[in-house]
């Protein structure tokens, strides 16, 4: 797995061999709340297509759909916990490649 793609503070974008994965904080003033997500492969071709853009506007529809009370694409999405620890090393190791820079 890898980190392809972020927005600093908001989302990161992971890849692996088959699936694209979001990592996103939705900030609820008091509290942030992250949540690890599979995307669907309609949102991976818009990815290739469009670029950080449609990750940007995802991201932005599930944080309104959140702030209107509604978790239910975030459940639905919710990754499981061994890709979940994937996505926590791949950020690890993209982390230490930053401060080799």
């Amino acid at each position: 797995m890898n980190l392809i793609a972020y927005e600093p503070h908001f989302w990161e974008l992971y890849r692996d061999d088959t699936h694209y994965y979001l990592s996103i904080a939705v900030d609820m003033s008091s509290v942030v709340s992250c949540w690890d997500l599979r995307i669907s492969q309609d949102e991976i071709q818009g990815y290739e297509h469009r670029g950080h853009a449609s990750i940007q506007e995802l991201a932005k529809s599930l944080v309104a759909s959140v702030y209107k009370g509604d978790f239910s694409q975030m459940e639905r999405r919710a990754v499981k916990p061994y890709e979940r620890q994937a996505m926590q090393a791949a950020f690890k190791t993209w982390q230490n490649s930053q401060k080799a820079d």
